[in-house]
């Protein structure tokens, strides 16, 4: 008997467990790579700010990172093969072209920093030249020449008393400083945690020595949450662009995180997407293996109905009319089910979408019936080559074969031409109709 037949499948546990350590590998290769980029556009972004001398360099700046940004998310998503050493070798070549492209970046970015670093130097200079003309413009109002001796031996004799007396007030304004710029470099990071800006803020208002003995005790436990938080956003951007990628609907993440452990459950919550997503991936390789070893060459994937929500697959022979159909859903079940292909397989579109319609009685019915009773042997055969790939296939439900099975796969613009077609004629048929009515009335 071989109708439809279902099937639940299940990945071994230790297979499972080396797609999740590869997904895992790839992740962070890519997030390395991700924060080595933007670490470095924002740091030299940064040098730019307020040069419009480096507006230039900087734009080019910015295009050279977003096409990078955009290299990382295209050709270093990890896609699991049917045998375990590819998927292996396809998670190495992904995180080794993810710190090639990074490594690509820094080294295009060279001149670009120096563009700016010369640019932001030069402007520098000229705004110390033009203060130090005003400096000279000053001491020229000056009359006397020994007022102006006079006034330089006080201020020098005042400077060194300071000195003196005021060593430890110096060093303590120089931790202060210190303070500061790391204080506003938090408050600049898009990463600081929204509790630790809003203190930063409160306290760097008046930033006297107390609040910045305050701070400075505070300081690195606010960096490592920034860092920590660098480290999600980088890992959550690109599970988010390969789920994307894979047209796999995932709920909006608001803009920011208040704590790291909301953007850890986020995570969290995507890679369970990316897990489950792998885990098809899977799936699919050895599907298309297992019916390639038994003559099924060439397999399309196509898109079915609404109520049919999973990965669709044909399966069929370069010269044959009828194939298999292979449903797996999000959930793993798994149906297969002899299928027509009118026009072969070969003249069905990748992703294109397909209808099912029931196979047109007489030799086609016939045709379909007999492939029915054949795939019954094959189906163990195909239980057998699964588990070979650590797949356990228990089975749900076997259909003995029927004319109720005998369906064929068709595009979905094929049966609505045909359908506007039939619809068009019956409408013409009906006007005659009624025209010969109408003739028949008027001459009696």
């Amino acid at each position: 008997m071989s109708g439809p037949k279902t099937s639940q499948l299940e990945i071994e546990r230790m297979i499972r467990a080396q797609l999740e350590a590869l997904r895992s590998d790839v992740d962070h290769g890519r997030a390395r790579a991700r924060r080595r980029i933007t670490a470095l556009l924002n740091e030299l972004l940064d040098e730019a700010e307020g040069c419009a001398e480096a507006d230039e360099a900087a734009a080019s700046l910015r295009q050279l990172a977003a096409a990078a940004l955009a290299q990382l998310t295209a050709e270093c998503a990890f896609m699991p093969a049917a045998a375990m050493a590819e998927s292996t070798a396809r998670a190495e070549r992904c995180t080794t072209l993810a710190a090639a492209i990074a490594d690509a970046f820094e080294r295009e970015a060279r001149p670009l920093a120096e563009r700016i670093r010369r640019a932001r130097t030069q402007a520098t200079a000229a705004s110390d030249a033009r203060d130090f003309a005003a400096l000279l413009a000053e001491a020229a109002k000056e009359s006397a020449t020994t007022a102006a001796v006079k006034a330089a031996r006080s201020f020098m004799a005042d400077e060194h008393c300071k000195i003196a007396d005021d060593s430890d007030a110096s060093i303590a304004h120089d931790q202060a400083q210190e303070v500061s710029r790391r204080a506003l470099a938090l408050i600049a990071s898009p990463c600081t945690l929204p509790a630790d800006r809003v203190l930063l803020l409160e306290t760097t208002r008046e930033l006297g020595p107390e609040a910045a003995a305050q701070l400075a005790l505070l300081l690195p436990t606010m960096e490592s949450n920034a860092a920590a938080m660098a480290d999600l956003v980088a890992l959550i951007e690109d599970a988010e662009a390969d789920l994307g990628a894979q047209g796999i609907p995932f709920a909006a993440a608001p803009g920011t995180f208040a704590t790291l452990e909301e953007a850890a459950g986020r995570l969290e919550a995507l890679r369970a997407f990316q897990l489950q997503a792998d885990r098809n991936t899977y799936l699919k390789a050895c599907i298309d293996a297992v019916m390639a070893h038994h003559g099924y060459t060439i397999a399309r994937s196509v898109t079915m109905g609404r109520d049919l929500m999973g990965t669709h697959r044909l399966f069929g022979r370069a010269d044959a009319t009828e194939g298999l159909h292979a449903f797996v859903s999000d959930a793993g079940d798994l149906m297969l089910q002899v299928a027509g292909l009118p026009e072969g397989i070969e003249a069905v579109a990748d992703g294109e979408i397909m209808a099912m319609e029931p196979a047109p009685a007489g030799t086609r019915t016939e045709r379909l019936l007999a492939d029915q009773h054949d795939f019954c042997a094959v189906y163990d055969e195909i239980a057998d080559d699964l588990a070979a790939f650590g797949i356990t296939n228990a089975v749900r439900y076997k259909a003995a074969p029927g004319a109720v099975f005998c369906r064929e796969m068709r595009t979905v613009a094929d049966v609505e031409a045909e359908t506007a077609t039939a619809i068009a004629t019956n409408q013409t048929g009906q006007r005659k109709r009624r025209h010969s009515g109408n003739a028949a009335r008027e001459m009696s």
